[in-house]
């Protein structure tokens, strides 16, 4: 192994910003209760968290291990951290604001061998416009769309595409079914900028189909983890892969919660691409702050 998750500036700042994140929340969401919660009131908090559209403030991290991929005899594993900021209506900006900034150090494969290189990826954050109409209390159906953008932060040049990318972003969700939740989140960018001239141009398409299902007393199952990915040159890579798994919610005094899942990820299409994960599995923890709302 070439690298280390310590040798990653920014995976350091993540670190530190999530500990401070968590810390300074605490008091705020043990004063605060916001008053426009609107139609999310009767949304159990476990469905909450598999929704893309859903107000819920939260700061997470993830292992995605990945014991079998296509093309290397190397475990590839990644170390996401991801937070959602839930921002409330003002004067300027009459939507509900969810900001998702999402960092990751890699480990990837050298080559068809065993040895692997660790570092940083490229950042990515969105921030979805959560629209109020339709009335989703009556409809059950809420959406949103808003700027999302790719930034070069990678460490290492197997990481990472080396270019500043910008497109648009969406999420849906619809609870008309009860128990069931059915979402997705869209995303698409493009390059517009290079860090060298080794930089070739990117674009890409991402869909991440959700469904939740609640079993009772906060436990869930879910298919939320998996992420179709379209590369939009020509001759460029398609994956679409499939997940399923098991969550829970385990709620702490005055609304506090912590979010727990293990799935497991398969891929069952691919094209142009000779190195992607065969089977993955995806270790999943999420504090919560569900009275949270700047």
């Amino acid at each position: 192994m070439k690298g280390r998750p310590s040798d990653c500036p920014i995976g350091r700042a993540i670190i530190f910003t999530t500990i401070l994140f968590a810390f300074a929340c605490t008091p705020v969401y043990a004063q605060h209760t916001p008053d426009s919660v609107g139609a999310e009131q009767d949304e159990p908090i476990a469905e909450k968290v598999n929704d893309p559209t859903a107000s819920l403030t939260q700061v997470q991290i993830k292992d995605i291990y990945t014991p079998a991929e296509y093309g290397t005899n190397a475990q590839p594993n990644t170390i996401q951290f991801r937070s959602v900021l839930a921002i409330q209506p003002f004067a300027l900006i009459p939507f509900e604001q969810l900001i998702r900034p999402t960092l990751k150090v890699v480990t990837q494969p050298d080559g068809k061998g065993s040895s692997t290189t660790t570092g940083c990826d490229d950042m990515q954050l969105f921030d979805l416009f959560v629209v109020p109409w339709p009335d989703s209390r009556e409809t059950k159906f809420r959406w949103g769309i808003g700027p999302y953008f790719i930034f070069p932060t990678s460490s290492t040049n197997r990481a990472g595409n080396g270019a500043w990318q910008i497109g648009p972003a969406g999420g849906f969700s619809y609870r008309g079914i009860p128990r069931l939740n059915i979402s997705g989140l869209l995303q698409q960018a493009t390059s517009f900028a290079y860090t060298s001239s080794r930089s070739v141009s990117a674009a890409s398409f991402t869909f991440q189909p959700i469904l939740s299902y609640q079993l009772g007393r906060d436990w869930y199952v879910k298919s939320s983890d998996a992420t179709w990915t379209i590369n939009q040159h020509r001759h460029t890579s398609t994956t679409l892969p499939l997940s399923a798994g098991l969550g829970k919610v385990w709620k702490f005094d005055d609304g506090l919660s912590l979010d727990t899942s293990l799935s497991g990820e398969w891929t069952l299409y691919r094209q142009f691409s000779s190195q992607t994960e065969q089977f993955t599995l995806n270790f999943q923890v999420t504090l919560l702050f569900p009275k949270v709302e700047l």
